[in-house]
């Protein structure tokens, strides 16, 4: 996991502008900012939860977050927005939990399976780049997820436990692994600089004589 260093007056002086930036706010600004994710830019759990009930609740989770975790949490993040994405793009009323657990309400539990689906092959297609800190670049294609549907979250959650061992049992995912995820890295850039150029004049050489 890489590593970085902490500076503390860098710390100090974020803090202080994050503080401004939040006196600065509206009420409207302020209650949005206490409703949204800052990782995902979807709706939280406080979000969720006060939409009030839903005839129809999804839970899902990424596959093997915690090993992509092993690659610094740019990587993590990085499929974790992919999966925002993918999921507002499948028309789904998404909200993200916590970590790697997305929540989603709807109508019908056949639509959220069908619009689930349409995400799961989405987030499979894309390609996921990510900028590290170190100025190389990672890369990841078959990221994907498993997901319960039910009439109450509590349903939903059961769905997605028994959906998860049935992909282990198949031997499609395992704990802490990365299948079905290709990765590629690239080392770090390095810009290539032309030597300087001399500003001293320039001897032309004397004219040949007969």
């Amino acid at each position: 996991m890489t590593e970085h260093a902490v500076n503390p007056k860098g710390e100090r002086r974020v803090a202080v502008e994050e503080r401004r930036r939040v006196a600065q706010m509206s009420p409207e600004e302020m209650r949005r900012e206490l409703l949204t994710s800052e990782v995902t830019g979807l709706p939280n759990r406080r979000a969720f939860d006060e939409a009030g009930a839903a005839l129809a609740v999804t839970m899902c989770d990424v596959d093997g977050l915690k090993a992509l975790n092993e690659y610094g949490y740019e990587a993590g993040n990085a499929v974790l927005k992919a999966k925002a994405d993918a999921l507002r793009e499948a028309g789904l009323e998404a909200y993200h939990d916590k970590g790697d657990e997305f929540l989603g309400r709807g109508t019908q539990i056949k639509a959220l399976v069908a619009r689930l689906e349409r995400a799961r092959a989405t987030l499979r297609g894309r390609l996921i780049l990510v900028e590290r800190a170190d100025g190389s670049t990672l890369s990841f294609t078959g990221a994907d997820f498993s997901y319960g549907v039910g009439k109450d979250i509590d349903e939903a959650e059961f769905g997605l436990k028994r959906h998860k061992a049935e992909r282990e049992g198949s031997g499609e995912i395992a704990r802490g692994e990365l299948r079905g995820i290709h990765k590629n890295r690239k080392a770090r850039t390095r810009i290539k600089r032309s030597p300087p150029v001399s500003s001293a004049p320039r001897h032309e050489a004397p004219p040949a004589t007969n």
